[in-house]
């Protein structure tokens, strides 16, 4: 069924895959494989994971998602959302079989969407979609057409794309079509569909979605080549209503002048046909209307504020500090608190349910005030500003922030000068901590160039203080190959000679160390869970001279903060830049030296007093490592092979070499409270609980309990069996409250109980590479499940794999000595 002759469509967009587009894509596949495959996995800038499905074998590509940012962006393809397979089965010919657009960027974002240059370069018409708020679902005809490919931006088999291939048998069902007619239509074009999945019931995003606009919304039709080419809003509506899909509004202008007017009206009224949007999609040309080019503007009011709302509550439930960059929000912190602690209930499975009831209950709340600010709102607090930069050696960093130190007097610490470097991230932090008590801005002064040290320090800033502003010296990578950066910044380590407290030009291994930092470098993303906290980004040049770099950081300093930051004299900016120049450190020692003071403290007291006293510590009787419950009459090792064994439909790839392998001697067990964690006071009630129930070796209370597992996680280095509720069997009279669950009164009657652990997802460890520590099952499952634990998968990495599985099974407690 080619599709629609007579119609605005090009011919180009139609019909089978050229012989052009297959040797384009065979030339893609080449650079993408060779990336792919590069060792060690770190350093890949491409993934790529196999599925089964539909009786193919399907391949994924991924790539690495800051890169996308870049200008010239050095990946092979932009394209977010991109499969391929045989064009026909087994025949052995590779080609796209689905695909998604290539990555685009929100206004201001890159340099490409600032306004300037759109209204430069680009051409019309410009067609602004209405940017739902959902999840992203491809979908494509293979086999012929005869089956339709439905997949979850980079996955397929996951429960997001088993409820958009739901929806779409709903949806076209309703038009008198059939599913297969759907996947006929695609292939004969080659071409996928791209929806927004917007379905409260499935899973709440941020603006709400009532019956009437629930289900699938196409978005838009992609060609499946290398190069990006679209179908028109006109004719992807066409589509929609042909096959029974919701239609995304679209409004077409000449001029990206009369766009961008029309986008700030909705920005004012906050509203579109009565109801909040995120924002738009735009569809333009560049190269003189040759290629197409898109970029999307969304709406900080109402769609952004509610976004912080949600990653607010998140990290409220979840015991990490926050960020408020709205007004409003502030109020929301105060309110969400006590709301937490009123209706615990509402906020179980926040990450997938009760984002949208949460807010609502806040905006009667704060409609109630009528205007008033409650007193324990507004703050008293001087403004905390701290500095950090983010760069890598040689870049200028330290330099730049002597001299703001100079010029405004604040307070400059530098993880240089920390010699001992035994706990060196928390000495730092708490270093930069301290400064506050004697200044309102502190410069935390290292390369911060890894995500991990920024998430670090940040955290640990907000955490004493939660109103500080984290403000980001950021000495970005993206203008200038690694190569070029390299070369400037090693000339100026070289000329700077000794002048330094660890890294002098003297040392063999200097240019191995500078490009070491090089190509770890992570830029930031402000997106991203390590940069989550940073409230503003002051961008610097590696490439571009201290005397620069400087007068950028005091323009911003001094129009963002006036009150704070006096614009100095240029002649004061000469001074303070000189001197950091000629700085020399007080403190010189190299990087071999360690701390040869090992017998005494400070107070001349004998360390080795010391440890002997921690080692009978640790020699004091039945002081358990942790508890646990342990599975009877169950091996649930032998029942996962079981489970490989008889579904071989299933990829179990990433489990085969890891099952009941592994550095962990203890048996396969559910940790319920580790002493570890007995510094927390809640924790250690929990761990203090489950103690009161043991008379010498064995539990005194005949304590049996009834697990279900429900998923199977890997990453290739550790597999984990998330345990998603733990029973009492039968009358929980007598156990501490301490390890109970109350369940909620309409899912359970008072003697059905659950128990609870110090882990925020029950599992048990099936087995690790040997080299993985147990306690990283934690982290693969936080990463799929979220901290909250969802109630289905949130994020699936690519090469991950996350297999749905049924067993209940009675466990019993269980001490574990060491």
């Amino acid at each position: 069924m080619a599709y629609y002759s007579g119609t605005k469509i090009p011919a180009s967009l139609l019909g089978p895959p050229t012989e052009k587009e297959k040797h384009d894509f065979r030339h893609l596949e080449a650079k993408m494989k060779a990336l792919s495959s590069i060792s060690p996995s770190s350093k890949r800038v491409v993934r790529s994971t196999k599925h089964e499905a539909l009786g193919r074998t399907i391949m994924s590509w991924k790539c690495t998602e800051y890169l996308y940012k870049k200008d010239p962006c050095p990946l092979p393809t932009q394209a977010r959302g991109l499969f391929s397979s045989d064009q026909q089965e087994g025949d052995g010919d590779q080609v796209i079989i689905a695909r998604g657009y290539d990555k685009f960027f929100n206004i201001g974002e890159v340099p490409k969407t600032k306004w300037e240059w759109i209204e430069q370069n680009t051409q019309g018409p410009y067609e602004l979609t209405v940017k739902e708020n959902g999840c992203l679902i491809l979908a494509a005809g293979i086999n012929s057409g005869k089956d339709l490919l439905v997949t979850s931006k980079h996955s397929i088999n996951t429960p997001h794309a088993e409820v958009g291939s739901s929806w779409i048998d709903k949806h076209v069902s309703k038009v008198g079509k059939t599913r297969e007619e759907f996947a006929v239509f695609l292939f004969e074009n080659n071409s996928t569909a791209i929806f927004e999945l917007c379905d409260d019931d499935f899973e709440e995003h941020i603006l709400e979605y009532p019956e009437r606009l629930r289900g699938l919304h196409l978005h838009g039709i992609c060609r499946n080549a290398v190069d990006l080419d679209i179908w028109p809003s006109s004719e992807v509506a066409r589509v929609a209503d042909e096959f029974g899909f919701m239609k995304n509004q679209y409004f077409v202008f000449d001029t990206a002048e009369e766009g961008r007017q029309f986008a700030d009206e909705i920005r004012q009224s906050k509203m579109l046909d009565g109801r909040a949007i995120e924002g738009f999609v735009v569809r333009c040309k560049v190269d003189q209307g040759t290629r197409p080019f898109m970029f999307k503007i969304k709406y900080d009011e109402p769609y952004l504020m509610f976004r912080e709302w949600r990653e607010i509550t998140s990290r409220i439930i979840a015991e990490k500090p926050f960020k408020t960059r709205y007004p409003l929000s502030k109020i929301y912190v105060e309110w969400v608190k006590k709301d937490i602690k009123k209706n615990p209930n509402s906020f179980e499975n926040f990450v997938t349910k009760g984002v949208i009831g949460a807010r609502k209950r806040f905006l009667e709340y704060y409609e109630s005030l009528d205007g008033s600010v409650p007193v324990e709102i507004e703050s008293t607090a001087a403004k905390k500003i701290l500095l950090f930069p983010v760069g890598t050696i040689g870049c200028g960093k330290t330099t730049v922030c002597l001299a703001l130190s100079k010029l405004f007097g604040f307070v400059h610490i530098q993880n240089d000068n920390i010699k001992n470097k035994k706990k060196g991230h928390e000495k730092f932090n708490n270093a930069v901590i301290g400064a506050f008590d004697t200044s309102d801005i502190v410069i935390a002064d290292r390369n911060n160039h890894l995500a991990l040290l920024r998430e670090s320090l940040t955290t640990a800033v907000r955490q004493e203080l939660p109103n500080c502003q984290l403000i980001a010296l950021y000495w970005t990578h993206e203008n200038a190959s690694a190569a070029k950066i390299l070369e400037k910044t090693q000339g100026r380590i070289l000329k700077r000679g000794e002048n330094h407290q660890l890294l002098v030009a003297s040392l063999p291994n200097v240019s191995q160390i500078m490009r070491k930092f090089v190509h770890t470098f992570v830029p930031i993303d402000t997106e991203s869970a390590g940069d989550s906290l940073i409230d503003d980004v002051i961008e610097l040049d590696p490439m571009a001279e201290s005397s620069q770099n400087l007068c950028v950081a005091i323009d911003y300093l001094c129009k963002t903060f006036p009150d704070m930051c006096k614009r100095p004299s240029e002649k004061e900016i000469n001074v303070a830049l000189q001197s950091a120049l000629e700085y020399k450190p007080e403190i010189l020692f190299n990087a071999k030296d360690k701390d040869k003071d090992n017998s005494k403290d400070g107070l001349g007291k004998d360390k080795n007093k010391n440890k002997n006293e921690k080692k009978e510590k640790k020699r004091e009787p039945k002081q358990p490592l942790f508890v646990g419950l342990v599975p009877v009459q169950c091996n649930v090792i032998k029942w996962f092979e079981d489970q490989m064994n008889a579904h071989k439909e299933i990829n179990w790839a990433k489990f085969k070499d890891l099952v009941g392998q592994g550095s962990n001697n203890h048996k396969r067990h559910i940790t319920l409270a580790h002493s570890a964690h007995n510094k927390d006071e809640q924790k250690k009630k929990v761990y203090d609980g489950y103690m009161s129930l043991f008379t010498e070796e064995k539990p005194a209370h005949g304590l049996t309990v009834k697990c279900t597992a429900d998923y199977a996680v890997s990453n290739g280095s550790i597999a984990a069996l998330r345990v998603s509720s733990m029973e009492v069997n039968g009358d929980a009279t007598g156990l501490p409250e301490a390890i109970l669950i109350q369940q909620r009164s309409d899912e359970a009657d008072t003697d059905s109980r659950a128990i609870k652990g110090n882990n925020p997802i029950p599992h048990i460890t099936l087995g690790t590479d040997g080299k993985t520590k147990p306690v990283v099952s934690n982290d693969i499952l936080k990463t799929v499940f979220g901290p909250e634990n969802a109630a289905t998968p949130i994020n699936i990495p690519c090469e991950w794999s996350v297999i749905p599985v049924t067993l209940t099974f009675d466990a019993v407690l269980h001490k574990f000595l060491n």
